[in-house]
């Protein structure tokens, strides 16, 4: 009591100048904004209050053109008038702008200080993986850095899956790549190649360590979709009927029916090939059949792979990476991480987020750890940003 009543007016004065850095300093900003994420996110793993309450944010409809192409977007705005930096938000594949996942993940992040856009992909929505995504998404950054009450150097993405990848994609893109502020990822892919092998084999490299992973029946359905949307429209109504329209259970141990006579008649020397590119479990098979595939099939892998030209990222890459991921193998953010020099990225790697959504029955020290580790990664991404 002597003591305080000695020091008190001094202890006052320590504890003010702590708030006014907390209120008034990047680091301080980005610290109180990060444990309001974490808060929401802990108090809430499943999401279920954050949609019951109303946002203090301002939502708008807007569209703009990419190509052709009308996108339809939600505009997530913080309240009080003000520059803000910005983010476009995408959460992967068969996902789109209403889904309570993302609407509640706007609205965190809209509320801690940033614009949000939300576009529909046509193609993402559709579970689609082509270039058009790639382009709706610079178009997506554009329509952003044409905007007011936008900080036009603190533009970037926070991205989730396949939707990660082709948000890397967009990053490289010339027309942009030295606009972008910051890329978060979560569960990126990095390169289409060693996706299908990964989806042959059911088997990912970790190290150098050959390790078991068991695709989900999205990824193998969409990679076997756009592979056979490559050839004429005849192929492509006979392997759908082997290669894509069969049960999830199939989809996921490859385990595919043999051509029937008559399909193998009907098909051309390039739709008989892609069968056996997409069917093969012969590890004797996969480079001969890798080196020969159609210039079309190679263009695809080219095309839609981050890593066909990594050199033309020139921003922060924030790399979250899922290690019980069904969707992705965690291999590849860490082939990703590895292409990058360590200044120009963050890595992190947890088990509290299995298919993009917070794991509620971790054991307490687990979850301990891992939090550390997620509070981590989004103070950087806060400190990048603000």
């Amino acid at each position: 009591m002597k003591f305080l009543q000695k020091n008190g007016v001094k202890i006052l004065c320590v504890i003010l100048v702590l708030l006014v850095l907390l209120t008034k300093t990047s680091p301080g900003i980005s610290l109180i904004k990060t444990s309001t994420i974490i808060y929401n996110i802990f108090s809430d793993p499943l999401g279920n209050k954050a949609n019951s309450t109303k946002s203090s944010s301002i939502v708008k409809e807007v569209s703009f053109k990419s190509n052709e192409r009308t996108i339809y977007a939600d505009l997530w705005i913080p309240k009080e008038k003000n520059k803000y930096p910005a983010a476009i938000l995408s959460l992967g594949i068969d996902i789109d702008k209403g889904d309570h996942r993302i609407t509640r993940l706007a609205k965190i992040l809209s509320e801690s200080g940033f614009v949000v856009l939300v576009p529909n992909i046509p193609s993402i929505t559709s579970r689609r993986l082509n270039i058009d995504a790639k382009e709706d998404l610079v178009s997506s950054f554009e329509y952003l850095n044409s905007q007011a009450g936008i900080k036009k150097d603190k533009i970037g993405f926070v991205s989730f899956c396949a939707s990660a990848g082709l948000a890397v994609l967009a990053s490289e893109d010339e027309k942009i790549n030295n606009k972008v502020a910051y890329v978060v990822t979560v569960n990126p892919y990095f390169n289409l190649e060693t996706l299908y092998k990964n989806i042959v084999f059911h088997q990912m490299q970790v190290q150098n360590n050959t390790m078991p992973w068991a695709p989900y029946f999205k990824t193998v359905e969409i990679y076997n979709r756009e592979t056979i949307a490559l050839l004429n429209n005849s192929d492509q109504k006979i392997l759908e009927k082997y290669l894509v329209k069969i049960s999830h259970s199939d989809l996921e141990s490859g385990n595919y029916k043999p051509l029937s006579d008559i399909d193998k008649t009907l098909l051309s020397k390039d739709g008989l090939f892609t069968y056996a590119l997409l069917a093969n479990k012969d590890r004797g098979r996969f480079s001969s059949l890798i080196e020969n595939k159609t210039e079309a099939q190679e263009n695809f892998l080219l095309d839609l792979s981050p890593s066909t030209k990594i050199e033309n990222l020139k921003t922060k890459l924030f790399i979250l990476s899922d290690k019980n991921n069904i969707f992705i193998p965690y291999s590849h953010a860490q082939e990703l991480a590895s292409s990058l020099p360590e200044n120009q990225r963050v890595f992190t790697e947890t088990t509290l987020i299995p298919a993009g959504n917070l794991k509620a029955n971790l054991p307490a020290w687990d979850k301990i750890v891992e939090g550390a580790k997620l509070t981590v990664f989004i103070y950087q991404i806060f400190i990048k940003a603000f």
